[in-house]
């Protein structure tokens, strides 16, 4: 994998520098609203006064993420393109005998799936390291107090998502193995058979999907529970002053830096259920000689 990740070097660079400005600089906002929040607190003046000293500010970081967010699409477009058309390379140079349904079923539907196991490595890990990473950064300097509150939420979440791994890649493997059977069965004389591998991969579909809801969207759910709770239990055992005590600025910016810091962190469930879909396909597409039931 990092071979061929290496033939994309540049392109690949270009991605990780936009998702890093991008990480670096969507928590300024909760550092700006502090600020804002503080200085009308003091009495210091009126709202508006404020503008001509935080607008230019708050204008420089809204385009810096806008050229930042842009050249992370359109890169990662790139990317994405290069990569199915390097795995359908991969697979058909290393495949040892041809057959036409496995091939076509691999080079159309499996190098797709195969793709989101790369994306795992050079995107969304990236992303989650560099977004948590400057999010907490960013929460040292506004309120540090809250920081093991915020990370007491990943636990339950990430037990609750590694529940469903296995049927994932279960139900990845039993869908990439019926597209061969589909494409097998396309000849007249087989219309029955081909009929039944279709009524057979809508259910296993249907059934996939809503694992992989469960395991990505609802952990969303459960990791805003699990702050909830941390925080009850705070409150209630008196652990520090920083739930009884929080001002209106410190509660301003971690309401931002919460909505920022649940994204990433939300996110490494849905990149551990994009690993265990891909890796059948992944593993068929860099090593057709084996079995994907290997895994």
């Amino acid at each position: 994998m990092l071979k061929l990740l290496m033939r994309l070097r540049w392109p690949l660079a270009g991605l990780l520098a936009s998702l890093g400005c991008t990480a670096a600089l969507s928590p300024a906002f909760a550092w700006l609203s502090k600020q804002v929040v503080q200085r009308v607190e003091a009495g210091e003046t009126e709202p508006w006064n404020l503008l001509p000293e935080f607008l230019p500010l708050f204008l420089l970081i809204c385009v810096g993420l806008f050229v930042a967010e842009f050249g992370e699409k359109m890169l990662s477009k790139v990317m994405e393109f290069r990569l199915i058309i390097a795995l359908q390379r991969s697979y058909l140079e290393r495949r040892q005998l041809a057959n036409a349904p496995q091939d076509v079923a691999q080079v159309l539907y499996g190098s797709d799936v195969a793709k989101k196991g790369f994306q795992v490595i050079y995107q969304d890990s990236w992303k989650i390291i560099t977004v948590t990473a400057s999010v907490l950064l960013w929460q040292l300097s506004i309120g540090p107090e809250w920081i093991p509150l915020l990370l007491a939420s990943i636990a339950p979440t990430a037990l609750f998502v590694w529940f469903f791994g296995a049927r994932i890649q279960r139900g990845s493997r039993e869908i990439l193995d019926l597209q061969s059977k589909i494409t097998e069965a396309t000849g007249n004389e087989q219309r029955s058979h081909l009929h039944a591998h279709q009524e057979r991969l809508f259910h296993v579909n249907l059934r996939f999907h809503v694992v992989k809801w469960l395991a990505e969207d609802a952990s969303d759910v459960v990791m805003w529970l699990a702050f909830a709770v941390a925080v009850a239990v705070g409150y209630w055992l008196h652990i520090g002053n920083s739930v009884r005590g929080i001002s209106l600025a410190e509660l301003s910016a971690l309401v931002v830096n919460l909505r920022l810091l649940v994204k990433p962190l939300g996110d490494i469930g849905r990149v551990y259920t994009r690993w265990r879909e891909a890796y059948p396909a992944l593993l068929r597409s860099l090593t057709p000689e084996h079995k994907a039931d290997a895994a």
